[in-house]
């Protein structure tokens, strides 16, 4: 298990690459990230480039195949010691605090770990939490075309055997509207995500 302080590292690293990646924008369309405890909303809300990835039916996805629903996203590896347990199992426990809202949501899991996670391999993964949930991949220029509009960044240490892989552990919400909309830090309680993402399907 890693230590606190190497998971707040790595959030830290998260919210600097967000912030590099906003640097990068033009000047009408950068959004400007509004932090309050531990939510970012991003103002004005980014449209994002669409994307094809893999899920783990072994069918191809995009991301307007979701248009009309919240996503509720994040990135990370099914050999992911506590980061990813602990995003898939929040995303189980929002789910239960949206109640009938949850149906306007969908849970995806984007894995930047396209050698090992396979769709089989990212079914059984996604099955321990909630069948519902979306799992994701693709080779690595699909998924970093999709990580890089979040600011989202991960580095993959291939040359051990058991490889481990460091990424951004933060959570995106994007809109019905396919609009990147918030970043939700590792640490935030399940309660205060789901009260947020009610008030964005309210508004």
């Amino acid at each position: 298990m890693r230590t606190p302080i190497g998971i707040l590292i790595k959030t830290h690293f998260a919210l600097l690459l967000l912030a590099v990646s906003m640097v990068a924008c033009s000047a009408s369309a950068a959004p400007t990230p509004t932090p309050v405890d531990g939510i970012q909303a991003i103002e004005p809300p980014l449209a994002l480039a669409d994307f094809t990835l893999t899920d783990q039916h072994n069918q191809p996805i995009r991301l307007s195949d979701l248009k009309g629903k919240a996503v509720l996203l994040t990135f990370g590896y099914t050999h992911c010691p506590d980061v990813c347990p602990v995003n898939l199992a929040n995303f189980k426990r929002i789910k239960q605090m949206l109640g009938t809202d949850a149906a306007r949501v969908a849970f995806a899991f984007v894995s930047v770990d396209g050698k090992r996670d396979t769709p089989s391999v990212l079914a059984r993964y996604i099955d321990l939490f909630d069948p519902s949930f979306i799992g994701m991949m693709g080779d690595d220029s699909a998924t970093h075309q999709a990580a890089k509009q979040f600011g989202a960044a991960y580095f993959i240490d291939s040359d051990a055997v058991d490889y481990t892989v460091t990424h951004t552990a933060a959570t995106f919400l994007v809109d019905p509207q396919n609009q990147w909309r918030r970043v939700y830090s590792f640490n935030l309680p399940p309660a205060q995500i789901a009260a947020d993402i009610e008030q964005m399907l309210k508004s």
